[in-house]
Protein backbone atom coordinates (compact mmCIF):
# COMPACT_ATOMS: atom_id res chain seq x y z
CA UNK A 1 0.00 0.00 0.00
CA UNK A 2 1.69 3.40 -1.05
CA UNK A 3 0.08 6.82 0.32
CA UNK A 4 1.59 10.21 -0.61
CA UNK A 5 0.39 13.34 0.24
CA UNK A 6 0.36 15.39 -2.74
CA UNK A 7 0.43 18.61 -0.94
CA UNK A 8 -0.40 20.02 2.58
CA UNK A 9 -2.18 23.52 3.08
CA UNK A 10 -2.48 25.59 6.52
CA UNK A 11 -5.41 27.52 7.02
CA UNK A 12 -8.30 29.11 9.24
CA UNK A 13 -11.00 26.92 7.87
CA UNK A 14 -12.30 24.82 5.05
CA UNK A 15 -15.71 24.58 4.10
CA UNK A 16 -17.08 22.37 0.87
CA UNK A 17 -19.74 23.95 -1.39
CA UNK A 18 -22.80 21.74 -2.24
CA UNK A 19 -21.17 21.29 -5.74
CA UNK A 20 -18.03 19.56 -3.87
CA UNK A 21 -15.85 22.26 -3.93
CA UNK A 22 -14.01 23.12 -1.30
CA UNK A 23 -13.22 27.03 -0.18
CA UNK A 24 -10.25 27.60 1.98
CA UNK A 25 -10.06 30.43 4.54
CA UNK A 26 -7.09 32.12 5.55
CA UNK A 27 -4.50 30.12 4.08
CA UNK A 28 -1.01 30.78 6.08
CA UNK A 29 1.99 31.19 3.55
CA UNK A 30 4.04 30.12 5.37
CA UNK A 31 4.46 31.13 8.56
CA UNK A 32 1.71 32.22 11.33
CA UNK A 33 1.39 35.44 13.24
CA UNK A 34 0.22 35.80 16.38
CA UNK A 35 -0.36 39.23 18.47
CA UNK A 36 0.79 37.66 21.86
CA UNK A 37 1.67 34.37 23.52
CA UNK A 38 -0.02 32.75 24.46
CA UNK A 39 -2.49 32.89 22.31
CA UNK A 40 -5.98 30.72 21.54
CA UNK A 41 -6.22 30.38 17.55
CA UNK A 42 -10.33 29.20 17.25
CA UNK A 43 -9.80 27.19 14.37
CA UNK A 44 -6.80 25.76 12.06
CA UNK A 45 -7.35 22.98 9.49
CA UNK A 46 -4.97 21.05 7.44
CA UNK A 47 -5.59 20.57 4.14
CA UNK A 48 -4.07 17.05 2.31
CA UNK A 49 -4.40 16.21 -0.81
CA UNK A 50 -3.44 12.37 -0.36
CA UNK A 51 -3.13 9.92 -3.36
CA UNK A 52 -3.69 6.09 -3.34
CA UNK A 53 -2.58 3.46 -4.93
CA UNK A 54 -5.90 1.27 -4.32
CA UNK A 55 -9.08 1.33 -2.73
CA UNK A 56 -10.25 1.08 0.65
CA UNK A 57 -10.36 2.73 4.32
CA UNK A 58 -7.32 3.76 6.19
CA UNK A 59 -6.94 4.85 9.87
CA UNK A 60 -4.94 7.66 10.75
CA UNK A 61 -3.13 9.32 13.72
CA UNK A 62 -2.21 13.08 13.26
CA UNK A 63 -0.29 14.93 15.87
CA UNK A 64 0.42 18.59 16.38
CA UNK A 65 3.29 19.31 18.21
CA UNK A 66 6.33 22.13 19.06
CA UNK A 67 9.20 20.77 17.56
CA UNK A 68 11.97 22.85 19.97
CA UNK A 69 10.07 21.17 23.15
CA UNK A 70 8.58 18.24 22.08
CA UNK A 71 5.40 19.27 23.33
CA UNK A 72 1.95 17.83 21.64
CA UNK A 73 -0.36 20.99 21.07
CA UNK A 74 -3.35 19.02 19.74
CA UNK A 75 -3.73 14.80 18.52
CA UNK A 76 -6.09 12.46 17.25
CA UNK A 77 -7.49 9.63 15.10
CA UNK A 78 -9.78 9.05 12.25
CA UNK A 79 -10.17 7.45 9.19
CA UNK A 80 -9.78 8.08 5.62
CA UNK A 81 -11.30 6.33 2.71
CA UNK A 82 -10.51 5.44 -1.22
CA UNK A 83 -13.42 4.63 -3.81
CA UNK A 84 -10.80 3.96 -6.31
CA UNK A 85 -7.16 4.63 -6.66
CA UNK A 86 -6.17 8.41 -7.19
CA UNK A 87 -6.00 12.09 -5.13
CA UNK A 88 -8.18 12.60 -2.49
CA UNK A 89 -8.35 15.59 -0.12
CA UNK A 90 -8.77 15.04 3.81
CA UNK A 91 -9.34 18.60 6.11
CA UNK A 92 -7.63 17.81 9.26
CA UNK A 93 -9.83 20.58 11.44
CA UNK A 94 -8.41 21.38 15.13
CA UNK A 95 -10.55 23.68 17.05
CA UNK A 96 -9.51 25.95 20.02
CA UNK A 97 -5.44 25.35 19.68
CA UNK A 98 -3.56 27.08 22.25
CA UNK A 99 -0.12 28.43 21.56
CA UNK A 100 2.36 29.07 24.01
CA UNK A 101 5.52 29.50 22.15
CA UNK A 102 6.93 31.08 18.74
CA UNK A 103 9.35 28.76 16.99
CA UNK A 104 8.53 25.77 14.94
CA UNK A 105 5.60 23.23 14.97
CA UNK A 106 5.25 20.08 13.12
CA UNK A 107 2.29 19.12 11.86
CA UNK A 108 2.33 14.54 11.59
CA UNK A 109 0.04 12.36 10.02
CA UNK A 110 0.43 8.46 10.16
CA UNK A 111 -1.48 6.07 8.18
CA UNK A 112 -2.12 2.68 9.15
CA UNK A 113 0.59 0.09 7.28
CA UNK A 114 2.86 2.98 6.60
CA UNK A 115 6.59 3.17 8.81
CA UNK A 116 6.66 6.90 7.52
CA UNK A 117 4.50 9.56 8.76
CA UNK A 118 3.23 12.59 5.98
CA UNK A 119 4.57 15.78 7.78
CA UNK A 120 4.51 19.39 7.50
CA UNK A 121 6.57 22.33 9.22
CA UNK A 122 5.22 26.29 10.14
CA UNK A 123 6.56 28.29 12.45
CA UNK A 124 4.62 30.58 14.59
CA UNK A 125 6.34 33.90 14.37
CA UNK A 126 5.02 36.73 16.77
CA UNK A 127 3.58 40.23 15.33
CA UNK A 128 5.76 42.96 15.89
CA UNK A 129 3.98 45.89 18.14
CA UNK A 130 3.41 49.03 16.24
CA UNK A 131 3.46 52.23 17.71
CA UNK A 132 0.24 53.89 19.17
CA UNK A 133 -0.99 55.97 16.38
CA UNK A 134 0.79 54.17 13.42
CA UNK A 135 -0.95 53.08 10.11
CA UNK A 136 1.38 50.52 8.66
CA UNK A 137 2.13 50.92 4.99
CA UNK A 138 2.11 54.70 5.28
CA UNK A 139 5.35 57.13 6.41
CA UNK A 140 5.65 58.88 9.27
CA UNK A 141 5.71 62.69 8.49
CA UNK A 142 7.71 64.76 10.85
Amino acid sequence: MAITAKYILLCDEVRQEINGKFILLGVYMPDMTIPQIPFLVPSLTFFICLESDRPGSFQMRFKLQHLESGAVIADGMGNIGFQQPGQGPVPVPLRNIGLVSAGAYVFSLTLEGQHEPITMSFNVVLTPQQPQGFAPGFPLRR
